[in-house]
């Protein structure tokens, strides 16, 4: 008998208007981090970052009503050429180191195609869980402290557009390219 391969399910990503994206998302107990479910889902949101070309993705942008988020790129990737390593935080939390901001554009799979300026932290620490249910904490600059405040603002019930110093840098990728 031959090993039966399941490859993890493509999820469809959830838009702007969807009600999970506006939850609070509940946060996770050790034991059902570790559950082979949660395992599961997790590689679903990793190949379903991977197919929507994403930096990131939350766990209601999968529709799922869980405090949980993916990120990764690879290394040479124009977004950010040293990448970021494939990483899974359940229950975060993020604290600013220092009082430093940058400015800079942001987009989001549950808001497609579109683009604006948003002011986040420079640098922060995070602490959360990783895949093991274990504790742990860790610093991020740049570009990946981005990230993270992006996922994090989504177990939030927030999405970039609500960071955003109003409207006027709101743009369609499309727009963009041809300014540029």
């Amino acid at each position: 008998m031959t090993a039966r391969i399941v490859r993890p399910a493509i999820r469809k990503v959830t838009v702007l208007g969807h009600p999970v994206l506006r939850k609070v998302l509940r946060k996770l107990r050790p034991e059902e981090i570790r559950s082979e479910e949660m395992h599961r889902l997790i590689e679903e949101m990793a190949v379903t970052m991977d197919e929507y070309d994403g930096v990131g993705i939350a766990g209601n942008q999968v529709g799922e009503d869980l405090s949980v988020f993916v990120m990764g790129l690879p290394k040479g990737n124009k977004r950010h050429p040293d990448g970021i390593n494939l990483t899974v935080v359940f229950n975060p939390v993020i604290k600013p180191v220092g009082d430093e901001f940058e400015e800079d554009w942001e987009g989001c799979l549950s808001v497609p195609e579109l683009r604006g300026m948003v002011r986040r932290h420079k640098k922060l620490e995070l602490s959360g869980s990783g895949l093991d249910g274990k504790p742990f904490k860790k610093i991020y600059e740049g570009f990946p402290a981005r990230v993270v405040q992006h996922e994090t603002d989504h177990l939030n019930g927030l999405v970039y557009l609500d960071r955003m110093d109003g409207l006027k840098t709101l743009a369609y990728m499309s727009e963009m390219g041809r300014r540029g």
